[in-house]
């Protein structure tokens, strides 16, 4: 088998509904020169099934015990024989020309990127909003950058021959939180993300993703990462600042969803000496109203 420009690793537990058009989309991708390797987590449903009646020979399906994304997207990359690795969640879908958009942007650099992505846009029951990326111009996305929290998710194409390349943590009490934790180890030290302006990628915003359902888990996993971010990254006080910030946040957010308000409020009160003086006084509005009045507001202001 010629060796492929580009290896899409799809992660999957669980997904038999959903992972059979994810894989119709990247197998409709314009740009022909790809493989495709679907890392089943252990799944108990019938996953296998659904991959498996695709008849394709740029697909392989690798079966592996469950061990969480982080350890199934390293193991996807261990196997994988493309100049770039795509990582793709089993939910989401590729546009047509996204290896297209990709692959005109990295051989119109001198140098090959060893990080590059799109932009996407989320799908929630057909109705399409875009990203915190919408409004970024086209350019490079650095350790600061990603202070501010991860933009990105896993939209990321990661350049295979890189010695610097640091893996996915695999620790599963990180799980949600180590696409994150990916992008700040490999720019803390100078290196950036090609992004292309160009939304090339739909998520899709359902009820089951682990954004939105674990709102518990995620609490503590972002509270437990903030001890390993500070172990595992280089950063001045200032940054560190920031990076608590922005962590503490998402932690009174999400305990605010969940109906939790003084865990909330104690999240707040740690992330405002860090925040801006509009987003602290933001935060702490939202944490002293109930969940219920929140949606409200969003309502109204169409959000």
């Amino acid at each position: 088998m010629p060796v492929p420009f580009f290896s899409v690793v799809i992660p999957t537990y669980n997904r038999a509904d959903l992972i059979g058009l994810t894989l119709r989309s990247v197998l409709q991708q314009d740009f022909p020169d790809f493989e495709v390797l679907v890392v089943d987590d252990g799944s108990k449903d019938n996953t296998a099934d659904v991959v498996l009646a695709i008849s394709d020979a740029r697909l392989r399906y690798l079966p592996k015990q469950n061990e969480e994304r982080g350890a199934a997207r390293n193991y996807g990359l261990a196997r994988a024989l493309g100049e770039y690795v795509l990582f793709l969640d089993s939910d989401d879908l590729l546009h047509a020309n996204h290896l297209a958009t990709l692959h005109s942007a990295i051989t119109a650099q001198l140098a090959r990127p060893n990080f590059i992505a799109t932009k996407f846009d989320f799908d929630r029951a057909g109705q399409r909003r875009p990203s915190d990326l919408a409004s970024l111009p086209a350019g490079q996305l650095g350790f600061d950058t990603f202070l501010n929290g991860n933009a990105l998710a896993c939209n990321v194409c990661v350049r295979r021959d890189n010695p610097a390349l640091r893996l996915f943590e695999e620790d599963r009490r990180y799980a949600a939180v180590e696409d994150w934790m990916f992008l700040l180890e490999n720019t803390q030290h100078g290196d950036v993300v090609q992004l292309v302006d160009a939304v090339t990628l739909t998520m899709n915003d359902h009820d089951q993703r682990s954004m939105r359902a674990d709102n518990e888990g995620l609490v503590r996993r972002l509270d437990l990462a903030a001890g390993w971010m500070q172990q595992h990254l280089a950063m001045t006080a200032e940054q560190r600042k920031k990076l608590l910030a922005r962590l503490y946040y998402l932690c009174a957010v999400h305990a605010h969803i969940d109906g939790h308000r003084a865990m909330a409020l104690r999240y707040a009160g740690r992330a405002v000496p860090g925040l801006p003086a509009n987003q602290a006084v933001a935060l702490l509005l939202r944490t002293l109203v109930s969940n219920r009045t929140v949606q409200r507001v969003k309502q109204l202001l169409g959000r």
